[in-house]
């Protein structure tokens, strides 16, 4: 019997008996073709990244997170915008030593999530209240803000953190009863933005703080997102 004379279900039978692995192998191709095309259109170029500890923003602050890439104070300090840049916020983060809070559940998921973020270089700023920021710079993740910023009020409001140098905490976690030591020295590594609009602490704490991270390397994109801060729109 001719392929042509064949009823419509034996033709189908056929056609997937003699041909379904090429059928499956241009399925693959077709697949792989449409799904770089996807990612190539929706891709983002991240310009910023962010995190904010123990701290809630108000949408004014998460808009302006988004809008960065595309503000003037990106253009003036870091590049032309681009519609594809972007900034990535990582919020609802704790570090709290408290183990009564409401929020101490979520200290360990967060702390691997900010070790991972600053190891693979994706974190550039933080945003956090001083128990936070005392963990930031006890660790040695704040880069030191002394003469980056020229704006009168940022300098005003830079403040010590303790940054640790080195410890014997390995020690110490190996044998309780070495006592615990560490060298450590005080810089200029926050900004305190305690007063502007937008900024709510969760833990208590009633001071909010920025910080650079040290191995930032959007330096200039962070910078200039800090003084956008005290920018009047």
């Amino acid at each position: 019997m001719k392929r042509s004379e064949m009823p419509l279900r034996k033709r189908l039978q056929y056609i997937w008996d003699y041909y379904k692995v090429p059928m499956a192998a241009g399925a693959v191709i077709l697949y792989i073709i449409l799904y770089t095309g996807w990612r190539y259109l929706t891709r983002q170029d991240l310009v910023l990244y962010g995190a904010v500890v123990n701290v809630g923003i108000s949408e004014e602050i998460r808009e302006q997170f988004e809008e960065f890439p595309r503000s003037e104070a990106f253009a003036r300090n870091v590049s032309e915008p681009s519609a594809r840049s972007a900034v990535s916020l990582s919020e609802n983060l704790f570090l709290l030593s408290d183990a009564d809070s409401e929020y101490h559940a979520y200290v360990y998921a967060s702390r691997l999530k900010i070790l991972a973020a600053i190891e693979a270089g994706k974190l550039d700023l933080v945003i956090g209240d001083a128990q936070a920021m005392d963990a930031f710079a006890g660790q040695g993740f704040l880069l030191p803000l002394e003469g980056l910023f020229e704006e009168k009020e940022i300098q005003s409001r830079l403040r010590e953190g303790t940054v640790i140098l080195e410890d014997n905490h390995l020690d110490v976690l190996l044998d309780e009863s070495i006592p615990y030591e560490a060298v450590t020295k005080t810089e200029l590594t926050a900004i305190d933005l305690t007063g502007l609009e937008g900024f709510v602490p969760l833990a208590g704490d009633s001071r909010i703080y920025l910080g650079i991270i040290a191995n930032s390397e959007r330096r200039d994109a962070a910078l200039a997102f800090a003084e956008s801060l005290f920018q009047v729109p």
